[in-house]
């Protein structure tokens, strides 16, 4: 397993919202529904932002968790899967066993969990990178509540930037 690391310049920029942020931590089905009419694809990183809209009786088509919440370890979430993947991946860096589970997950119909042994933070680069245009990947925004990113060229763009300075090849990166 190849694991990338996070160039140092990229963690500020990504400690801001890296798509719109909605502060609230327990988000409304009102708050996302005009977000959700034209999205083909949902994709929720994290624990707490999964559960949450697992609550609003809404079943993304992957989540990414990793049992533990800003740092410390919690109860399983209740979420709603058929397939799930289960995977090592230390904090601070993306293993490209990561970025492949992301992308299986991606070409099927199955609802599917990616369970984390270590830490998912950097999961939704190439979620936000893989989903398919105008698809909604959803984060936690410690103590502030979540992003809600819409997957556009532009976002697509900035996400490859980063992961093609972490290391991954312009082979990996085909789409």
């Amino acid at each position: 397993m190849d694991v990338k690391y996070l160039p140092e310049k990229y963690r500020k920029f990504l400690h801001a919202p890296f798509g719109l942020l909605i502060e609230s931590e327990k988000p409304s089905l009102s708050e996302l529904s005009q977000y959700l009419s034209d999205s083909p694809f949902i994709i929720t990183v994290g624990d707490a932002i999964s559960e949450n809209i697992s609550k609003l009786d809404i079943i993304p088509n992957l989540q990414i968790i990793d049992l533990m919440e800003k740092r410390v370890p919690r109860d399983f979430p209740k979420l709603h899967w058929s397939q799930k993947i289960e995977l090592e991946n230390k904090a601070g860096t993306l293993s490209t066993a990561a970025f492949s589970a992301i992308k299986k997950s991606l070409k099927t119909d199955e609802k599917t969990l990616i369970l984390v042994d270590g830490e998912e933070d950097l999961f939704a680069l190439p979620a936000i990178f893989l989903a398919p245009i105008n698809s909604l990947v959803l984060y936690g925004q410690p103590n502030k509540g979540f992003v809600l990113v819409k997957v556009t060229d532009k976002t697509r763009l900035i996400a490859m930037k980063i992961l093609k300075e972490m290391g991954f090849s312009e082979e990996y990166l085909k789409y």
